[in-house]
């Protein structure tokens, strides 16, 4: 079994109240990195010129970035695919859209609004396998910003709101791939729901959620990065019948419920974590190895589409 298929159990989970982030930062990093390989030289040019132009192009993106002009114009690529995650984790700069009453923090130039938008990284398709009732998902959410930020890439927006929507486009194409960010399961015994798994505890300390998470491993190194791009590449491209978001999510939903929730209607509360089937953390593995190649080679389909 290769390595990179088994998972570094790590850090202790703490209770949260909506879906964290899909896959790790080595995950988006992993899906950025095949895309940003099966670009057409016109678009990779296009795509790098967006990218440069970014109002954080220079303090985030180019951080720690190799001086070499094509090796740094790949990293900044590679950062900007976390850049979303970056800004809802903390980022002064930038208001929290969800709390009641927030505050907009000042408009900086190049930026659209100043919200962390952490409505935008998923879409709560209710699962209900014991009956209780699930809510309508509510907007915005994953599918309708996606589907947003391809009108305006394709129309074509200003420049200035293509600029933008890029990173995200990267992030989100990411994200619906992750089988978590497109339901939530609704119990009797957990009737708000559970949040994309991450109010489903699990053995040795951790959340659903985070396991899943953490399926392409959490080493960060470059080195890490392209190898596990490179193992994905030299196997035969996935087949992909559909290059419509609406596809993807019914894929991750149709995963939740054959391969996700298969230890059954246990709630997985913190006081009584579920212990996993001993084959879980394989099956994770090679699932989400599967749902990655299919964000890099669908992210770079789209790109090459709308920035030919």
């Amino acid at each position: 079994m290769h390595p990179t298929r088994f998972f570094t159990v790590w850090a202790t989970v703490c209770c949260l109240v909506a879906p964290g982030e899909a896959w790790n930062g080595t995950g988006h990093r992993i899906i950025a990195a095949i895309a940003y390989e099966k670009l057409t030289p016109s678009v990779r040019a296009r795509v790098d010129d967006l990218i440069r132009k970014h109002p954080d192009y220079v303090v985030v993106f180019t951080k720690d970035a190799p001086a070499d002009a094509t090796a740094r114009a790949r990293a900044a690529f590679l950062t900007a695919a976390n850049w979303p995650d970056m800004i809802r984790a903390g980022d002064a700069r930038f208001y929290d859209d969800t709390r009641k009453d927030v505050v907009p923090t000042p408009l900086l130039p190049g930026f659209p609004d100043m919200a962390r938008h952490a409505g935008w990284h998923f879409i709560d398709i209710p699962y209900t396998p014991d009956g209780a009732a699930g809510p309508v998902p509510p907007k915005p959410n994953i599918l309708t910003e996606l589907d947003r930020m391809l009108r305006e890439i394709k129309s074509p927006a200003s420049e200035q709101q293509i600029i933008y929507d890029l990173p995200w486009l990267e992030h989100l194409v990411g994200d619906v791939h992750q089988p978590l960010h497109c339901t939530s399961r609704f119990l009797r015994s957990q009737p708000k729901g559970d949040a994309g798994g991450n109010l489903v505890f699990v053995v040795p300390g951790r959340t659903l959620h985070s396991v899943w998470d953490d399926a392409p491993g959490t080493e960060s190194s470059d080195e890490y990065i392209t190898k596990y791009a490179a193992r994905i590449m030299a196997a035969p491209p996935p087949r992909l019948t559909s290059e419509y978001p609406e596809k993807w999510i019914d894929e991750s939903f149709k995963l939740d419920l054959t391969n996700v929730y298969t230890f059954g209607s246990e709630t997985g509360f913190r006081e009584h974590p579920i212990a996993l089937p001993s084959d879980y953390l394989e099956n994770a593995a090679n699932i989400s190895e599967q749902r990655i190649a299919a964000a890099g080679y669908r992210l770079a389909a789209v790109l090459n589409d709308l920035l030919k």
